[in-house]
């Protein structure tokens, strides 16, 4: 069921596994509430696409409901999952492509710290929730995608580089498809750079 989707997500806990695994000791989920801005290349062509322009992403990441002392409470080996945090964005399109609004959750962890300087750090996170898009349903344009549904599944995965406990930088791909739910699922992949700033 939903092969693509499970590919995706599959690709993203190998990832996590990963770069977890080595430094489970060190690693740290993070829970604080953070802001985004993010400068991304609109359906990438690397990644099969069709589609053009830059997307303009703003993002807000709030707090996680679990605290730690209720993710203490939870066996050491799933820990790193238990502190997901609400998640809202948009992705606009500058050249009047597809635009995308979603929500769901974050879960991030920091995987290193002191690697430049004291407070600085490496950082890994993924989202999954519902994505909600202006796109075609079905097209025979030849630089429009056939997405099939207004409401697609959204994942994506983020690689980061915390300059102080305030500012991330960090590098980002996001993906959206119905998971074959729909006669038509052209998917539409994302990919670039995002600032982040802890609230």
């Amino acid at each position: 069921m939903l092969m693509h989707i499970g590919r995706m997500l599959a690709i993203g806990a190998a990832a996590a596994f990963v770069l977890l695994a080595p430094s489970r000791g060190h690693a740290q989920n993070i829970t604080y509430s953070e802001v985004y801005l993010g400068v991304l290349a609109h359906d990438v062509h690397f990644l099969g696409g069709k589609e053009h322009g830059i997307d303009i992403n703003p993002e807000f990441i709030f707090a996680s409901p679990i605290d730690d002392a209720t993710m203490m409470s939870v066996p050491e080996i799933f820990r790193w999952m238990v502190q997901p945090r609400p998640t809202i964005g948009a992705i606009a399109n500058t050249s009047g492509y597809t635009d995308q609004a979603y929500l769901g959750a974050t879960w991030t962890w920091q995987l290193a710290h002191g690697m430049f300087k004291p407070d600085d750090g490496l950082t890994f996170g993924i989202f999954f929730g519902p994505g909600f898009n202006d796109g075609k349903l079905h097209s025979n344009q030849d630089d429009r995608k056939n997405l099939g549904s207004h409401i697609l599944f959204r994942e994506s995965f983020e690689l980061g580089y915390k300059f102080n406990p305030t500012w991330t930088i960090s590098a980002y791909l996001d993906h959206i498809s119905n998971g074959g739910l729909a006669k038509y699922n052209q998917s539409i992949n994302n990919f670039g750079g995002r600032i982040g700033f802890r609230f």
